[in-house]
Order: structure tokens, then sequence, then C-alpha cells
């Protein structure tokens, strides 16, 4: 073989491996839009599930924050004026309940975060599991807009 016939081969070599590395990076350049385009969806996911969290607590703080006004309100028309009170002081029952039932409710939070911090490692009964447990929380914070929605009806129709 001779000097210019192996010369020949080389430069063949690399201008084949040339050729291979643009079509590794002509690939590359073809899956790298989907990915940024999945990146950008998994980014607003997660932003939407935080902004739903968020909202939650939200809620729940408005929640206990509006059940705590109801206490107090039961307390003083449980006592005010002291001869005849508008209501009787054994219902302030009803806005104590509630208050247990909300802070049950925050437990079951606490809960959910604690086993959406297991992600990675859920199978997917664990993901349908996951869905359940957000449902049942949303009917469970419900219920409690309703029942302390029920306590103001209940203090509105006594008081008129």
């Amino acid at each position: 073989m001779t000097e210019e016939q192996r010369t020949l081969e080389i430069l063949e070599e690399i201008k084949n491996t040339l050729q291979e590395i643009n079509r590794r990076q002509d690939t590359k350049d073809v899956f790298s839009e989907p990915n940024k385009l999945f990146e950008r969806v998994d980014q607003r996911v997660e932003h939407s599930l935080n902004q739903i969290q968020e909202s939650f607590d939200r809620i729940h703080d408005k929640i206990f924050n509006f059940n705590n006004i109801m206490i107090a309100a039961y307390l003083v028309l449980g006592t005010f004026p002291s001869d005849s009170p508008k209501l009787p002081l054994w219902t302030v029952i009803f806005p104590i309940i509630n208050l247990i039932y909300l802070i049950f409710i925050e437990i079951k939070q606490m809960e959910i975060h604690r086993f959406a911090s297991n992600e990675m490692t859920w199978t997917s009964e664990e993901r349908g599991e996951f869905g359940k447990k957000i449902s049942r929380q949303t009917w469970l914070s419900l219920y409690a807009m309703a029942f302390s929605l029920s306590c103001l009806i209940y203090i509105v129709i006594k008081l008129f």
C-alpha cells in the first residue's frame, strides 16, 4: 500500500466520521425542539399544581379565619345581653366542631403532601390514589365551607 492510498484511506475515514457526527448533531437538533416543548409543559404542570395547592391553602386560611369569627360571634351572642342572650351558649359547639373538622382537613392535607413527596417512586396505582386523595380533599373542604355558611345562616335567622 502506497503512502498516497494510505492518506486517501485516512481521509475517507475522517469524512465518514464527520458525516456520522453531523447526522448525530442533526438528530439532536430534531429532538431538541420537542424536548424543549416537553420541558415547558412540565414546568406549566408543576406551576399549575403549585397554584392549586396555594389556592387550597388560601381557602383553608379564610375558612379558619371565618370560623374563628363565628366562634367569637356565638360566644358574644350567647352571653349578651346577660339577662336574655340572643343565642343559647351551648350553640357555640357548632363552630367549635367545624374548627376541629378544619384541623382534620389540614392533617389530611399534610398527609397528601407527604404522599406527593415520593412521586418519583409511584406506581400507576399510587398515581390514581393521589387523584382520589385530591378529589376527596376538595369535597372535605367544600363541606367545611358549607358548614361554616350554615353557622352564619343560623346566627342571621336567630337575630332577625
